[in-house]
């Protein structure tokens, strides 16, 4: 064979081979058999090839399993491009990535020599990587992560992570076990860091990470968002950006590592919450490594400190001021105000021997100092605290501790309080002083424990009674141990306790108590006895005898009682127990003989109760424990109480478990009456039910209870049923029916009955709504019935619904009522008849419906009206109501009312009344007949009252001035009088109403006798006077004064201010026609009312004294009789008899004579009463009577001519005279 024939062989050998390879390599029948060969070569391999070429984005599930590692990816796709985003550029991305690793996998070898740096001569680009589910686990800690985005190019000997994206991250722990035992070590050796090498440069520009979630166990952190930019190389560890926020907090740091030729440190980092902010700050190599940390906010704070991390025991020096920490709502009280004014604290030394001095003051509420000052030497296994002082207010507290955590944890304290600040906490408690001390050994370790109180001593005073405490034991994990001593003194009483604890109890004990209420045990006893516990102490047996002499709490009073108590755990709680009390007392009540006793076990025990005294009591009680549920009967029961027996008629079955409570139906009767109940709960759902049966019940059985307010006659029978669930009402049904009822009540000696012939009462529910319908038949109320619904569920008020129907209801069966009640008679008539109708929230429901009243009839002499055939209307519509009315007067006259009121949201109300010739009749002998146009405006919590008021006509008579009408003189002082608060209206209001007073308008008051017409216009502000403008006439009056009838000849009262202080012009004249020489002859007053002014005038003007004579007798005085003597007898006797004038005027008036007057004549001892009036004009006839003697005479007068006189006299003399009068000046 030639050379060239096997060259060609050659040749088209390696042809071939390179087609098969091409063809393997660059078809996707060729990466189809490369998968089969990697499936059948690789034990637990399985791949997955769609159609499609590999590294040309076809999907591939690969799951690999193996006693060392599982992994499995689902919809893998990788692409592979040439020299596009570098030399060899790939895209990757999956739906689900899982590993799990075996902790039997074999640790790669370390490798010994150091790794070299990394550098490839061409570039690999990742320019998207997109995983949306990575699951990692590795034995029982594992993480996953949702939603991975990154790009990444290395090139050369650096990579470059463009962006690195994570939606969320779960990371799970390993729970934490039992800590084990760790040996202390003696000493720590100094830090030599070797330099990392770090084989590629590496730039991460953009890492976040939105939630990572970290479980351990049940315990969970969420870091709520990390980002992080920074680098690292050879030389370097920086990072310009590393911020996250967890718990509340979001931290923010920059720093930089570096270890080229030492370590050396530049990290500072900002953590903030809310408004407190903590800067922490290192810096410098590992043997000067520097500590600055500054906390600003509540809590202001520096602490500054150096360390070398190069030597043995780390060296350190550090100083921690602190100032203004108000630690509010932080502590309890009465440290919940403490405020932190100054602390510091100097640690200096090393790990293994250090000491440091703790110094801090401030303030307690009220402005009460504080301050603490430690010392301390400590080691790697322990610390000593030799110094530790606590000064509060007058309190001083000194600890002395040593601690030690070599084996375990070992320790003894020594504590002294002296005094204890018991004011502080118990500010209630005064002539309290208390010191304590206190001397114990601990040990701890792993779950064994044991303490031993060598002493711990109380003594002082509490409420200002001696107080003595003393205690010494041992106890451990097991709480066995002794009781070496226990004792208490508290004033005369004491109390001690000693004996051995563990299995096997042996305690005893003895208590005598004498005594009296204070604030810390507010009862009063004297009471002795003892008490002993012996036995295993899961079965102990407990026996106690205790002697009370005396017990007194608030209202319960108790002497002569006995408690005897046997019981033993050990024999299934067989318990022996008698409680005896000679006397208790309870407020006004009292009971004796009061025996208590229970006997038994668990299963089978007896409870029997009996009393005597005001409250006789006999009750029995069998039951015991029967599949986890007691299960008793109520035997027989009877209660007596002020001679009133209840007695169970039957017994009474109950049960109660841990979840579940059940009374069977029982009846009581209670004297003449009968009620049954039953009932049961669930306590595990909090659903029950309960019924109550009403079979027969007097209503004369309960009227003791009542006592003196009302007496009730009749019968009652009904039915309640109720059912609830969570606390809540589902479902209440039930009906109440009182026939023949009666209710006598007792009012000033008089007995007054409101018969109700028939009342009614229907409930009924279900789960989310309750309705109550109810009807009331009576022969004085009429017929009124209702419907009220109310939500069972709801939590508010806003659904109630309630709807009262006036079917009728007459006004006459209430005038014998009020006439008993009134002491008056009263007639009354009228129908009421309505419907009204609320609904929404009871605090602010909404009304609808109208009342109207009809028939009106009304008359008593106590009333200011009488009313007949009159008529009132209320119509309500939600927020607001209309009134409307027609009054008409039983003597005639008519008033309409119109009006509206709206209360929500603050009260608006008008009314408006008109009338015409309206009788009112205030008080007796006084009558008005009023014509109103008036209008009442209430808003803003403000009235006022406009309108005019027209008086057209009127009769007042007052005979006796008003007690109170005359008001003391300002400028008088009554020193012993009793000051009285001068009385306000509760509502301020204003007035605007014109007055206008018709001719007829008559006056009889205090010897005036007249017409009064006139206008006035009444205004008031609020907080100031009524004032009154305008005038009041006299028409055709008379006034008696001076024993005479005078006539008013000018009368006119004024006003212009207050209306009791009008201004006066009254000018009253003798009667003309009985006046002598034509002469007119009068008084004058004039002026304010409180200060007015009085004066006699006559016309033709005359002396003052010869006008009071004219005033007086109508005439000249007689010859002799012009003296003064005469006229101020005269005065005199007309003032004294004044009072008689107003007998004597009406005697002769109805004999036929006018202008009778009483009055005097004479002088000194001839003085005499006389009594004259006149027949005629021109016919006087006189009758006098001696003042100083007893004689009388008789005198008849006529007149001739204007000054000529014929006079006849009879008595001791009989004369004829005939007079004339001269004038002269």
């Amino acid at each position: 064979m030639s050379l060239m024939s096997r060259f060609k062989k050659i040749l088209g050998g390696f042809a071939a081979i390179g087609v098969v390879i091409f063809c393997i390599v660059a078809t996707a029948p060729g990466h189809q058999l490369l998968v089969g060969i990697a499936n059948s070569t690789v034990s637990g391999l399985k791949v997955k090839l769609a159609d499609g070429r590999l590294l040309s984005g076809t999907q591939i599930d690969i799951d690999y399993r193996s006693e060392q590692l599982v992994f499995n990816t689902q919809a893998l796709k990788v692409s592979l491009e040439w020299f596009s985003c570098a030399t060899l550029c790939l895209d990757i991305s999956a739906e689900q990535l899982k590993v799990a690793l075996s902790s039997t996998a074999q640790a790669v070898d370390e490798q010994s020599q150091k790794t070299a740096p990394i550098s490839l001569p061409f570039s690999i680009g990742i320019n998207d990587f997109n995983v949306a589910h990575i699951d990692v686990v590795y034995d029982q800690q594992g993480f996953n992560i949702e939603k991975l985005q990154s790009a990444v190019q290395l090139q050369e000997s650096h990579l470059n992570v463009s962006k690195l994206l994570v939606e969320q991250v779960n990371l799970k722990l390993p729970e934490t076990t039992e800590d084990k035992p760790q040996t202390i070590p003696s000493s720590l050796a100094g830090l030599a860091l070797a330099p990392v090498v770090v084989p590629l440069d590496v730039t991460l520009e953009d890492l976040k990470v939105g939630e990572i979630q970290v479980v351990q166990g049940e315990q969970t952190t969420v870091v709520n968002e990390l980002v992080l930019q920074g680098e690292v190389n050879s030389q370097q560890l920086k990072w310009h950006t590393l911020a996250a926020k967890a718990m509340g907090v979001s931290a923010d740091s920059q720093g930089t590592i570096s270890w080229s030729k030492a370590w050396q440190f530049q990290v500072d980092t900002l953590l903030d919450k809310d408004d407190n902010q903590l800067q922490i700050g290192m810096s410098g190599p590992l043997s000067d490594l520097k500590l600055e940390v500054t906390s600003r906010g509540a809590y202001p704070s520096e602490l500054q400190g150096k360390i070398d991390l190069t030597q043995q025991n780390w060296p350190f020096d550090i100083k921690l001021v602190a100032h203004s920490w108000q630690l509010d709502e932080l502590l309890q009280a009465p440290l919940e105000q403490l405020h932190i004014q100054q602390a510091s604290m100097d640690l200096s030394g090393n790990v293994n021997d250090y000491s440091a001095k703790l110094a801090l003051t401030g303030l307690t509420a009220p402005q009460t100092p504080i301050n603490l000052t430690t010392q301390l030497q400590g080691t790697l296994s322990g610390v000593n605290i030799s110094a530790a002082r606590l000064q509060w207010e007058e309190s001083i507290s000194t600890l002395a501790a040593q601690l030690n955590w070599q084996q375990g944890i070992t320790g003894k304290v020594d504590a002294q309080l002296s005094p204890l600040p018991i004011n502080m906490f118990l500010s209630d408690y005064p002539n309290t002083a208390l010191s304590a001390n206190l001397s114990a050994d601990f040990r701890v370790a792993g779950k064994q424990w044991q303490v031993d109180v060598n002493a711990l001593k109380a003594s002082g005073k509490l409420l200002g009674k001696d107080l003595t405490a003393h205690a010494q034991l041992s106890l451990d994990q097991h709480l066995q141990g002794q009781l070496n001593s226990l004792t208490l003194n508290y004033g005369p009483s004491n109390l001690r306790v000693s004996g051995k604890l563990g299995k096997a109890l042996t305690l005893s004990g003895k208590i005598d108590v004498n005594h009296q209420h204070d604030a810390l045990i507010p009862v009063d006893l004297i009471s002795t006895g003892d008490v002993t516990i012996s036995g295993a102490h899961n079965a102990p047996k407990v026996t106690a005898n205790i002697d009370i002499k005396q017990f007194g709490f608030d209202n319960l009073t108790a002497r002569n009682v006995k408690l005897e108590v046997q019981t033993n755990r050990a024999t299934n709680w067989e318990t022996d127990a008698q409680i005896k009390a000679q006397y208790i007392q309870y407020g006004a009540s009292q009971v004796s003989n009061v025996h208590l006793s229970l006997d038994g076990d668990v299963t089978q025990h007896t409870l029997e109760i009996g009393t005597e005294g005001d409250l006789q009591a006999s009750l029995s009680i069998n039951g015991g424990w029967q599949k986890q549920q007691w299960q008793g009967v109520l035997k027989t029961a009877q209660l007596s109480y002020q001679q009133q027996m209840l007695t169970l008629l039957e017994s009474a079955k109950i049960k109660v478990s841990q979840g579940f409570a059940h009374v069977d139906n029982h009846c009581w009767q209670l004297v003449s009456s009968k009620v049954c109940v039953a009932g049961k709960q669930d306590l595990i759902k909090g659903t029950g039910d309960a019924k109550v049966d009403v079979r027969q019940l007097l209503l004369k059985d309960i009227n003791h209870w009542l006592a003196d307010k009302a007496q009730l006659e009749g019968f009652a029978h009904g039915a309640l049923s109720v059912a609830w669930q969570g606390g809540l009402l589902e479902k209440v049904n039930g009906q109440l029916q009182m026939q023949q009822l009666k209710v006598h009540s007792q009012h000033e000696g008089q007995t007054h009955t409101l018969p109700v012939e028939n009342l009614t009462t229907q409930l009924s529910s279900n789960n989310q709504l309750a309705t109550l319908d109810w009807q009331v038949n009576s022969s004085v109320l009429g017929r009124v019935e209702g419907l009220l619904e109310f939500p069972l569920l709801a939590k508010s008020t806003d659904s109630v619904r309630a709807t009262i129907d006036i079917v009728h209801m007459s006004l006459s069966p209430l005038a014998p009522i009020l006439s008993k009640n009134l002491k008056q008679s009263v007639k009354l008539a009228g129908n009421i008849s309505g419907d009204i109708t609320l609904s929404g929230d009871v605090r602010s429901p909404e009304v609808s419906g109208e009342v109207n009243i009809s028939d009106i009839a009304f008359a008593t002499p106590i009333s200011p009206i009488s009313l007949v055939s009159s008529t009132l209307g209320v119509k309500f519509d939600g927020k607001q109501g209309y009134l409307s009315g027609q009054l008409q007067g039983v003597q005639g006259g008519s008033l309409a009312l119109d009006g509206f009121m709206v209360w929500t949201p603050q009260i608006t109300a008008r009314i408006t009344a008109k009338g015409q010739d309206f009788l009112l009749s205030p008080e007796a002998d006084v009558e008005l007949a009023i014509s109103p146009d008036i209008t009442v405006d209430y808003s803003n919590e403000q009235a006022s009252v406009v309108g005019k008021l027209l008086v057209p006509f009127g009769r007042i008579e007052i005979k006796d001035i008003p007690a109170g009408a005359v008001q003391v003189s300002e400028d008088q002082v009554i020193v012993d009088a009793q000051k009285e608060r001068e009385s306000r209206s509760p509502i301020a209001y204003s007035i605007d109403v014109d007055v206008l007073v018709g001719d007829d308008f008559r006056v009889k008051a205090l010897g005036l006798d007249s017409y009064i017409t006139g206008h006035l216009d009444v205004t008031k502000v609020p907080a100031r006077a009524i004032l009154a403008s305008g005038e009041l006439s006299l028409l055709e009056g008379r006034y008696r004064a001076f024993g005479q009838d005078l006539l008013i000849k000018t009368g006119q009262i004024g006003f212009n201010g207050a209306l009791d202080k009008p201004y006066l012009n009254v000018r009253a004249i003798r009667n003309p026609e009985v006046t002598a020489d034509g002469v007119e002859a009068g008084i004058e007053l004039s002026g304010s009312i409180s200060t007015p002014r009085f004066s006699i005038y006559s016309q033709p003007a005359m002396d003052q004294s010869q006008a009071l004579v004219y005033l007086l007798n109508g005439e000249p005085l007689g010859e002799g009789e012009s003296s003064n003597n005469a006229i101020l007898t005269q005065l005199l006797l007309s003032q004294g008899l004044n009072r008689s004038e107003n007998l004597v005027a009406k005697t002769g008036e109805k004999l036929g004579f006018s202008d009778v007057s009483l009055g005097a004549r004479g002088s000194g001892d001839s003085t005499k009463v006389e009594v004259s009036g006149y027949l005629t004009p021109s016919v006087q006839v006189s009758y006098r009577v001696g003042v100083f003697d007893s004689l009388s005479e008789v005198a008849v007068r006529y007149r001739v001519f204007s000054k000529l006189y014929i006079e006849a006299t009879s008595g001791l003399y009989d004369s004829v005279d005939l007079l004339y009068k001269f004038d002269w000046d």
